[in-house]
């Protein structure tokens, strides 16, 4: 430790201890110190009443109630270094907190700042992009020095729309988490349709709606849109909806999966469901496995 801190402390804690050999100093300082504490909280009490006569709502009314409470405990602190310790040396432990304070402040800003040029210059992600971090995914509308915003999808929906709310993420985050992005070379991904049938069902003619199904909606809406990168297979046969079969204890499963622009999933989803759908409908033979309960008398 530095001879000025060694020196310092060293003389703080005799002006304690001075302060505890003289009884009429310390009686002084005990009567003191029971003032400020009385007055402090009857201010605290004071402006908690008026607080909850004038605020109704509840957040800023728990926010206000958070402040005073933070408020009133550092200048009993304060007040009560000043009576028990010499002005300056409170000046001083004052000034070395408020140096901490700075360096952890500077700290995290200059993080945020270094994030942002790092977004910036190694384009991880633009505005319109859609990320996914710790389980949040959302489409980024604002990149500043300091934060980016997403605004929120999916959460709680089953869909992949946007639920209106705006989440805040500070730039240093990306030395953080690991960040999946979407829509950065390519907008789009996979997706998949999956139904359930029965083991009695005509699954084959199943499958051919399916497929036929899946090789329109790419002719029609992906094949001219692709854009070949390092994150797509370069053989466009490797592009084209891939149907699966198989089997568990409630059926046949048959999947359908299919490439999407990442910002229309929802609606392609909803756009295929209908026409598989009604096709299903048309053919008796295609069933829908279900859960039988059956309740034997005794």
């Amino acid at each position: 430790m530095p001879d000025f801190f060694t020196e310092y402390f060293t003389q703080l804690a005799e002006s304690l201890m001075h302060t505890l050999r003289e009884p009429d100093a310390y009686l002084n300082k005990i009567s003191l110190t029971v003032v400020v504490l009385i007055v402090t909280i009857s201010l605290h009490l004071l402006l908690k009443r008026l607080i909850n006569k004038n605020v109704n709502d509840f957040r800023k009314y728990l926010r206000l109630k958070k402040v005073l409470k933070q408020t009133m405990v550092t200048i009993s602190i304060l007040l009560i270094l000043f009576i028990w310790i010499q002005a300056m040396n409170v000046l001083i432990l004052m000034a070395l907190l408020l140096g901490v304070i700075v360096v952890f402040m500077v700290r995290g800003l200059t993080s945020n700042i270094i994030g942002y040029f790092v977004i910036k210059a190694g384009r991880y992600f633009e505005v319109g992009h859609r990320v996914e971090i710790n389980d949040i995914i959302g489409d980024v509308i604002e990149i500043n020095s300091i934060n980016f915003k997403l605004l929120e999808v999916r959460n709680d929906l089953s869909s992949d729309a946007n639920t209106g709310r705006i989440i805040k993420l500070p730039n240093s985050i990306i030395f953080e988490e690991s960040i999946e992005m979407i829509g950065i070379a390519n907008t789009f991904v996979w997706h998949e349709i999956k139904y359930v049938l029965s083991f009695d069902s005509d699954w084959q003619a199943a499958e051919e709606i399916m497929r036929e199904a899946g090789d329109t909606y790419f002719k029609e809406s992906v094949e001219g849109n692709l854009v070949h990168n390092n994150h797509l297979p370069s053989d466009e046969l490797k592009l084209h909806p891939v149907f699966s079969l198989n089997t568990n204890e409630d059926g046949i499963i048959l999947i359908l999966r299919y490439l999407v622009d990442y910002r229309n999933g929802t609606s392609v989803k909803t756009a295929l469901q209908r026409k598989i759908l009604t096709q299903f409908n048309e053919n008796p033979n295609i069933k829908f496995a279900t859960m039988d309960i059956r309740i034997f008398s005794e």
